[in-house]
């Protein structure tokens, strides 16, 4: 499990900041050691500098990524602060969503430093857009070169609410899938899941509807209907597939009524924001809402472990006390569990034949069937 620390408060790590900063970005050692000294001591708000570690198997902290909170980037525009600066993931690390993590806690940082903006320079062009950052312009650069600058509202709070975080999201969300997290085996697995005509299909959370690509090929006339919390990624779907049988509903699937009868239930990466009793209840629903014979196709995030099932989990509930959020608040925060864990609860909700389909490292799909 990762975590990201605050150098200001481990000291320790001068140091190799210094030299991690450094090799990365192949910048005079001096620069980052002054800037994060000052980040030690400073009654100003800035400069702030954050490393990303993990654990290794003996135990020790690893450095993999890392950034800094800075008032200027070398930039012109002094009107604008802070500048994030210095974003970076190693390179076996990256497809892995750790530097929109990185991105995200530099929003939050933001808003406790008293900031309602932040703001980057880079020559990436499609990058940042992913994770909520706005192209604003080309400014000059102290180099007398101009440079690319993105800003990003500052986040209140730990927890962004469900439908803002996929709203915004709506327009580059296929392409983070497909081409950031390269999911295309997935979605061909998933439609090779269905194995019979598909007349009514049940899609939990439907986003985009990229797991409409394949399946509409394969069944151009089955029946479908897509319940998800996003308008934005709704209209995506209305876009894709004008002339196709959609039943589209903006809302919970906790709260809509199924109406009727499905041959297949589906869901894919929607799922890991819940918790068990909320996922046992909507099993239980989907089991109710399929014909006899009818199947649960389910892919989505799993934890490796049962302890880190269990950590994510003990960390989400402690966010939403701590902002006081209710349990039928909806806020994205990722709490995916064991595939042994689905396969339990799916069996509670009366699912007798459950096969895994595929595993990897962090997803896995399931079938269950009534």
């Amino acid at each position: 499990m990762e975590q990201i620390i605050n150098i200001r408060e481990c000291p320790q790590w001068l140091e190799r900041a210094a030299d991690y900063f450094s090799s990365r970005w192949n910048i005079d050692r001096q620069l980052y050691h002054d800037s994060i000294s000052e980040s030690l001591t400073t009654t100003k708000t800035l400069p702030r500098w954050y490393l990303m570690l993990r654990k290794t198997a003996s135990g020790e902290d690893n450095i993999i990524g890392g950034f800094g909170l800075i008032d200027n980037d070398f930039m012109v525009r002094t009107d604008l602060c802070p500048w994030l600066c210095a974003l970076y993931i190693e390179p076996d690390e990256r497809g892995k969503q750790l530097g929109e993590k990185l991105l995200t806690h530099s929003r939050h940082e933001a808003t406790s430093l008293g900031f309602n903006k932040v703001y980057l320079n880079t020559d990436h062009v499609g990058y940042y857009e992913k994770y909520g950052w706005r192209y604003i312009g080309d400014f000059a650069h102290q180099s007398g070169d101009d440079a690319r600058v993105y800003e990003a509202d500052a986040i209140i709070g730990e927890l962004e609410e469900m439908s803002a975080f996929f709203n915004a999201r709506a327009d580059i969300y296929d392409s983070h899938m497909i081409d950031d997290l390269g999911l295309d085996e997935f979605y061909e697995i998933i439609a090779n899941c269905f194995d019979k005509p598909i007349k009514r299909l049940l899609d939990l959370g439907c986003g985009t509807g990229l797991e409409f690509e394949r399946l509409f090929k394969k069944h151009p006339n089955m029946d479908v209907t897509g319940i998800d919390l996003s308008a934005e990624m709704l209209k995506k779907i209305e876009e894709k597939y004008p002339y196709k049988k959609l039943r589209l509903i903006c809302g919970s699937y906790f709260d809509v009524d199924f109406d009727g009868l499905y041959d297949y239930a589906l869901s894919t990466y929607s799922l890991h924001h819940f918790s068990e009793d909320r996922k046992l209840e909507l099993y239980k629903r989907t089991y109710t809402a399929l014909e006899a014979g009818g199947s649960f196709v389910y892919g989505d995030y799993t934890a490796s472990t049962h302890e880190l099932q269990q950590e994510l989990i003990v960390t989400n509930e402690k966010k939403r006390k701590d902002l006081g959020i209710t349990d039928d608040e909806f806020f994205h925060f990722d709490i995916p569990f064991t595939a042994e864990t689905e396969i339990r609860l799916m069996k509670e909700a009366g699912f007798t034949s459950i096969e895994v389909v595929h595993e990897w490292e962090s997803s896995t799909i399931i079938i269950a069937r009534k």
